[in-house]
């Protein structure tokens, strides 16, 4: 995997975010990790946390619903959205 470029990422990070943002549980907040997107064979992997490192259902079915928006067919890399624990 690597890293991909600063100015990539951001676009990234606003993309997923906003596509998290339509699907968000609504006790908690799915948040994307800016600094931590990765890149390889097509695939972008990206990390997201939600407060408090909530995991219940609705944060499954964020990204699951995130993910299958993102991943409609229309991009030339497909999304990954892969829980962190926070610090």
């Amino acid at each position: 995997m690597t890293q991909v470029d600063v100015a990539r990422r951001s676009q990234i990070a606003s993309e997923v975010q906003a596509a998290l943002d339509r699907h968000q549980p609504r006790k908690y907040q799915v948040k994307v990790d800016q600094d931590a997107i990765l890149e390889e064979d097509g695939w972008y992997h990206v990390v997201v946390q939600s407060d408090n490192d909530q995991r219940d259902r609705d944060f499954y079915d964020a990204l699951a619903e995130a993910e299958e928006e993102l991943n409609d067919g229309t991009r030339q890399n497909q999304f990954l959205l892969v829980p962190a624990i926070g610090d």
